[in-house]
């Protein structure tokens, strides 16, 4: 069974290695869900489990979707905080 905590910590800091090189990352957990694709497409063997890829490139700061404003939930909304 894959530690996926562990990967979830690895991931994270190559993430911010890359961003404090100025290297921009999408973390992609849903191809996770085509296995069989990326097998085939990459000779991943059967053995090795998949849980993410990332796609690795230089930001382009002209792209139009680099400026949406995507606005969040407010923090109520998505966390409970239990008190004793």
């Amino acid at each position: 069974m894959v530690d996926a905590l562990g990967v979830g910590r690895f991931l994270q800091t190559f993430v911010l290695a890359l961003s404090a090189r100025g290297i921009g990352t999408c973390v992609q957990v849903s191809i996770a869900g085509y296995p069989e694709v990326l097998r085939d497409q990459l000779g991943i063997p059967e053995e090795h489990r998949i849980l993410c890829g990332v796609s690795i490139g230089y930001p382009d700061p002209t792209f139009p979707a680099n400026h949406l404003d995507v606005p969040r939930n407010p923090l109520e909304a998505n966390v409970t905080f239990l008190t004793e």
